[in-house]
């Protein structure tokens, strides 16, 4: 909405310091102006709304478009000024107040085709013209016809697709039947119609068994879908050409989608399999999990029953972190997600005492690829235990923070506990095996670095990962 209004103060700007309009008139063009690019789309033509001057012998071009799929610039652009003489179509309109079609020779030497309709205030007076220019001297009438249908009725850009060169455009007249066709929509209608044997049947054949036409004919809205036949699939989309209330055309746009559909099959059935895996490693770890709690209650020495107990631990962790992927989609993740049902899964399972979580995360989505937040979330996972473990070890509450930020080139995150201090004596040497498979995953499997220290009150232990290893 803020883009129409800045036009809509330009195309005002315009009015007010060229032509004689008034409000009410500059108000219709802006209404029309917002269609000008699917009625150029539509055409193929470069579309121009023009104006009388304020100087009478003076023809003013108050806007310029031109098909979206083409590059280079339009014949004329916005606030160009033309002697009336050299515009004659566009007097000639103004003078019989009924649609032109002639030629114009442009500055350069190129002549042109040109079909010019009046528009109208209110009071049926015509104002100004809108022309429709082709390199082509063949111009399509029933495009610019349509064209100029699309310009005189409310428009929602938020329904418009624009059209590309690979589309197959097809229009139809109020009763279905076909009234233009391009070369690209001539191969793919007979893919959906087997009626219609020999190709030059299309105009003048009225489309049958097509539901999305059905459908944009009955309820005047604009529809989209899929339209399969056999091994083929196209992306069908139809926009009605509203007139007296009523639609007057239909232009359908058809779209070959195979290989993309395929595409998005093969990666749901992926999406499918690998979710499948997640949730049976996670089985499979429960299981290992329940076997050693087994072996641990068995257990006399009280040194392995709690070796037992951490490895229980981090297997739970780890089966935690598959269900969790075997929940989300695709081969990216979301990290701050992931964390989230971590930091919650570790303190309801582990803490037995209060403990405050903290969450702090980036501006950003930080999403990852899966193979890295596997490592990732292991390393998060087991600091976090430890900080519940050790940190808050016989002390009646704690408060954990758990963050993620983007720093520089890396993904930090930041596990930090209010519980007790490292020893004065603490180094990388006394690292227990926890730590260690910390460090290990952190420095080997995400090519980063760990630290962990007493800062500021806090234990705080830090990842730092490459972002482009993290996005792989």
């Amino acid at each position: 909405m803020q883009t129409r209004g800045i036009e809509m103060s330009q195309l005002y700007t315009l009015v007010r310091d060229t032509t004689n309009l008034t409000d009410v008139q500059a108000k219709i063009l802006d209404h029309m102006q917002v269609a000008l690019q699917l009625a150029s789309d539509i055409s193929r033509n470069q579309v121009y709304l023009c104006a009388r001057g304020k100087n009478e012998d003076l023809s003013v071009i108050l806007t310029a478009v031109k098909p979206s799929y083409t590059h280079g610039s339009t014949f004329f652009r916005s606030g160009d000024t033309r002697q009336v003489e050299d515009l004659a179509i566009i007097d000639n309109v103004f003078a019989t107040g009924r649609k032109v079609v002639g030629r114009m020779a442009l500055d350069q030497g190129l002549t042109v085709a040109v079909t010019a309709y009046p528009i109208v205030d209110n009071a049926g007076l015509p104002f100004a013209v809108v022309c429709f220019i082709s390199n082509s001297l063949k111009q399509q009438q029933v495009l610019t016809d349509t064209a100029n249908l699309a310009l005189q009725v409310p428009f929602d850009m938020d329904t418009y697709y624009s059209i590309r060169p690979q589309d197959g455009v097809i229009i139809l007249d109020a009763m279905g039947r076909i009234i233009y066709a391009n070369d690209m929509a001539d191969d793919l209608y007979f893919v959906l119609d087997k009626e219609a044997v020999e190709k030059r049947e299309i105009i003048g054949h009225t489309i049958v068994h097509f539901p999305l036409v059905d459908q944009v004919m009955k309820t005047g809205k604009p529809a989209y879908g899929d339209e399969v036949s056999e091994n083929v699939t196209l992306s069908a989309w139809g926009l009605p050409i509203i007139s007296g209330g009523k639609v007057a055309r239909t232009v359908l746009v058809l779209t070959d989608v195979t290989a993309i559909r395929e595409k998005e099959r093969q990666i749901l059935v992926k999406d499918s399999v690998i979710k499948e895996i997640h949730h049976r490693v996670k089985n499979s770890l429960n299981t290992i999990a329940g076997m050693l709690r087994m072996q641990a209650r068995r257990a006399r020495d009280e040194d392995t029953k709690e070796a037992l107990r951490r490895a229980v631990s981090r297997i739970l962790g780890i089966s935690q972190i598959h269900d969790i992927l075997a929940s989300q989609s695709g081969d990216r993740i979301d990290m701050d997600i992931l964390l989230d049902k971590i930091t919650s899964l570790s303190v309801s399972s582990l803490a037995l005492s209060p403990v405050n979580v903290v969450r702090e995360k980036s501006g950003r989505s930080l999403i990852v690829d899966s193979e890295k937040a596997v490592p990732l979330a292991i390393a998060a996972n087991e600091l976090i235990h430890n900080a519940i473990d050790h940190g808050f070890r016989d002390l009646p509450k704690g408060t954990l923070i758990v963050g993620t930020e983007i720093r520089g080139s890396d993904l930090h995150v930041y596990i930090k506990n209010n519980g007790h201090p490292l020893p004065d004596d603490f180094s990388t040497k006394t690292f227990d095996l926890g730590l260690q498979i910390v460090r290990n995953l952190s420095e080997i499997e995400l090519k980063g670095r760990f630290t962990l220290k007493n800062e500021e009150g806090l234990v705080v232990a830090d990842i730092y990962c490459p972002l482009a290893v993290m996005e792989g």
